[in-house]
């Protein structure tokens, strides 16, 4: 048994000690959504809105993403799954901070909301443990009765080509008549 007790007292202390030598979570609550657990809150309220959004796009439910306005579904996953997410941080769009380079940007407007969020997919009938977390940006534009998401972005998401502004672009060649 004295042999052993050294052995029991690493091994309880390498199972305390693995979470963290894993990937950390982010630091709100953890929240797992998708085609088995679709939240029916209010809209109004952001935290509802974001679960929501990330329901929507972890069922592929294109009704309920119209519930939420939304004219797509979010390409976060591939197929129907489960994924959890933890908001960061909310903040508020002031005046001084759409500079002008993001003046053209619509959903980048004060009093806006960017929610900055943590999403991890899950195996659809296991645990999330072990799976990467990317970062993601949701903008919302809010009133007293709803919280409407505007536009996303995430890490994970594939990058579109950049727009090129009017000024670069090339004038229309004119036709022979």
């Amino acid at each position: 048994m004295k042999r052993l007790l050294p052995i029991l007292l690493a091994a309880i202390l390498f199972a305390v000690a693995a979470p963290a030598f894993a990937q950390t979570a982010p630091q709100g609550a953890v929240v797992r959504v998708g085609p088995d657990n679709m939240p029916t809150c209010a809209v109004a309220d952001v935290a509802c809105a974001v679960a929501r959004f990330y329901a929507c796009a972890a069922a592929q439910d294109a009704a309920y993403c119209a519930e939420l306005g939304l004219a797509e579904i979010p390409k976060l996953v591939e197929a129907p799954q489960p994924v959890e997410f933890a908001i960061e941080r909310t903040s508020t769009i002031a005046a001084k901070d759409v500079t002008d380079d993001l003046k053209h940007l619509p959903w980048f407007r004060p009093g806006f909301l960017l929610v900055e969020a943590q999403v991890r997919r899950c195996p659809a009938d296991g645990s999330c443990e072990g799976e990467e977390w990317d970062d993601w940006q949701i903008y919302i534009r809010r009133d007293e009765a709803t919280a409407q998401i505007v536009y996303w972005r995430g890490d994970s998401e594939p990058d579109q080509p950049p727009e090129i502004p009017e000024s670069f672009r090339a004038p229309a060649a004119a036709t022979a008549e």
